[in-house]
């Protein structure tokens, strides 16, 4: 039987864990969390790689979790793999207490990598990003080899104020693109609008524009090659990144399979 790995990222990092793990276990298809899924035959094993935001997990995340229609597939090896920057906070159990709450199904295997951490919207990022990128490459050998593995391990429990800040986080996140804006260093590449994995942005006269369904993932700021979109003006002087390893075009034509 085929393996299955879902992601959702905004920069690249997902990505490149979807890759990796899809080299290691034979016959894996990769697919985009941003979009629907139906699922037509059975897999060997099932996983879910993402981000942390706010100490949990990603509105899109959440969503494509608890809508996502299993089929035959609820004896599969499920595991999660949440990258953080800062903390993994209580992603793993997030994704541990949806899929038992919304399919009755229970997790075997949850790791959380550290990889480098890039939320510009909050913060200057370091300049260490081969070395940081490095470090997370080798941290994931035996992530992925459990997961070839078949391995178990056991699912710490929910912290209720890492919940509540995520939770605060995802009620007001749709509407953060309206502290965003586009100077006069746009030439309408277009590239922001491929990137995006939510298809929060549209074009109109050349220009970006942003329909207020954003997840902040700040692809559109990191990809701009011109650093034309800012946040709140506090981004302008920032360095910008994406993962080394991850163009746009990758993640424009996985998010669009």
């Amino acid at each position: 039987m085929s393996n299955l790995v879902f992601y959702f990222s905004g920069t690249g990092n997902c990505l490149k864990i979807a890759k990796d793990l899809s080299k290691k276990l034979e016959t894996c298809e990769i697919v985009s969390m941003a979009k629907s899924f139906d699922f037509k035959k059975q897999y060997n094993s099932i996983g879910f790689v993402y981000p942390v935001y706010f100490w949990g997990l990603p509105n899109k995340v959440i969503d494509f979790a608890k809508s996502i229609k299993l089929n035959d597939n609820k004896n599969a090896y499920f595991y999660s793999i949440a990258s953080h920057g800062g903390s993994p906070g209580n992603a793993i159990y997030q994704m541990y207490e949806l899929l038992f709450k919304s399919h009755g199904i229970k997790l075997n295997y949850g790791q959380e990598i550290k990889m480098f951490s890039n939320y510009v919207n909050m913060y200057n990022m370091k300049k260490e990003v081969k070395e940081i990128t490095e470090k997370s490459n080798e941290k994931l050998i035996p992530i992925i080899e459990s997961v070839k593995m078949k391995n178990n391990n056991r699912v710490n429990k929910l912290t209720k104020i890492l919940g509540f800040l995520n939770t605060g986080f995802i009620k007001k996140v749709s509407l953060m693109d309206k502290d965003y804006s586009v100077n006069n260093n746009c030439t309408g590449c277009t590239i922001c609008e491929k990137v995006c994995p939510v298809k929060n942005i549209e074009m109109a006269n050349s220009k970006p524009v942003f329909k207020n369904h954003c997840e902040q993932c700040v692809a559109c700021i990191q990809f701009c090659p011109q650093k034309a979109i800012n946040y709140k003006n506090v981004t302008r002087n920032r360095r910008r990144y994406t993962h080394p390893e991850i163009t746009y075009n990758d993640l424009y034509e996985y998010n669009r399979k």
